[in-house]
């Protein structure tokens, strides 16, 4: 149902305790968004705001219909090179960018644009991740200022289908393969549990021990190796648990706690988060077949209509024969003649030249590239 009629107002909310006053209001314009994920509940923006964001630095901007609010945008302040620009809270944590705005109120979006452009002191609003049908793909095609789209990150998500429609979409070899695998995780015996929220404080710090068990020796996310990263899980998942926003899955063998694993609950989709796996449970099943059934099999029960994998195109992932979704990275320039202060220019050019060293980079040259940018998030990990 629209919000009732009410006094037309803006907000933007500078601090984290204004931020935190916004939960009420916020995961309820969250139903009413249709294409909203996890990303973009309350409880997750909020909480990497507080680890991640210095106090002052927010520019979260509210749109309201007397109490009841009708459009928002998670946003902070960030220096890109010269130019001054708006992110979205989350950052690199976060698969999806989107902002809310309620469909029942056709002038929602434009207010939110108007509210955006009185924020002083900022070029362009950097949304790197927008997915297809999400509100900040059809708002941003309103924006009175100079826009540029470019493609983003590749998605991986399967329909949730019962286990002989998924093994269906797979070739027959594959498909025998995986019916083995699940039939001896069936005589495993592997327990699976979906933990209450206050079982998260903790499970979260278990659930980094197994991943960085899983990671040792490889190069994986160091962010999610550290003190703020957990933090910041610890205070999303227990509200998002507790409103249905996320589920936080624990797997014993014989008692014993072998594999954890985080997934994110939107309107319409599941989403494959983190998790953290002992390896000694690979000498007994394949794990990735164990964490993806059983969470096909709760998107089932939850009524959704997808499984995402979210981003990257591992093997693992692969082998589902999953839809390719591509998402976009939208730049909104203020209107007028300095427009985007050659910032669409610049990334542009980056664009380019990371699109070009994927395509001739090979072998050595490749593995040394991926090392220096593994060790560029070490230390941005170490800040």
């Amino acid at each position: 149902m629209p919000p009732s009629p009410g006094r037309p107002r803006t907000e933007v909310a500078t601090r984290q305790r204004e931020l935190d006053a916004l939960a009420a209001a916020w995961d309820d314009l969250w139903r009413r968004t249709p294409a909203a994920t996890a990303f973009q509940s309350h409880a997750w923006v909020s909480a990497w705001a507080r680890g991640y964001v210095r106090d002052g630095r927010l520019a979260v901007v509210t749109v309201w219909d007397g109490d009841t609010l009708v459009a928002a945008a998670p946003l902070h302040r960030v220096r890109r090179g010269p130019v001054a620009a708006l992110a979205p809270l989350g950052g690199p944590l976060s698969d999806a960018t989107d902002v809310l705005v309620d469909p029942q109120v056709p002038d929602a979006g434009a207010r939110l644009a108007g509210a955006l452009l009185r924020v002083p002191g900022w070029r362009v609003v950097d949304l790197p991740e927008v997915l297809p049908g999400s509100a900040a793909r059809e708002w941003a095609r309103h924006w009175p200022g100079p826009v540029r789209r470019a493609p983003s990150s590749l998605n991986l998500q399967l329909p949730v289908l019962p286990p002989a429609g998924v093994l269906a979409r797979i070739p027959t070899r594959t498909a025998g393969t995986l019916r083995r695998k699940l039939r001896k995780i069936d005589k495993l015996g592997v327990e699976r549990t979906e933990l209450t929220p206050d079982a998260v404080p903790g499970a979260v710090p278990e659930l980094i021990r197994l991943h960085e068990a899983q990671w040792a020796g490889r190069r994986g996310n160091p962010e999610h190796l550290t003190e703020r990263f957990a933090t910041f899980l610890t205070e999303a998942l227990g509200p998002m648990v507790g409103r249905g926003q996320a589920v936080l899955v624990e797997y014993r063998l014989d008692g014993r706690l072998v594999a954890a694993e985080v997934d994110l609950v939107g309107h319409r989709q599941l989403a494959y988060y983190l998790a953290g796996i002992d390896p000694e449970l690979r000498q007994h099943a394949d794990t990735s077949v164990l964490l993806v059934s059983g969470a096909l099999e709760l998107a089932g029960r939850l009524g959704l209509a997808e499984y995402s994998f979210l981003r990257g195109d591992e093997d693992y992932k692969l082998r589902w024969r999953p839809d390719p979704v591509t998402a976009e990275r939208v730049l909104l320039a203020r209107p007028g003649l300095l427009g985007s202060g050659g910032y669409f220019l610049a990334t542009a050019a980056a664009s380019a030249v990371l699109t070009l060293a994927r395509r001739v980079l090979t072998g050595r040259a490749r593995e040394l590239a991926r090392s220096a940018m593994h060790r560029v998030r070490q230390v941005r990990a170490g800040d």
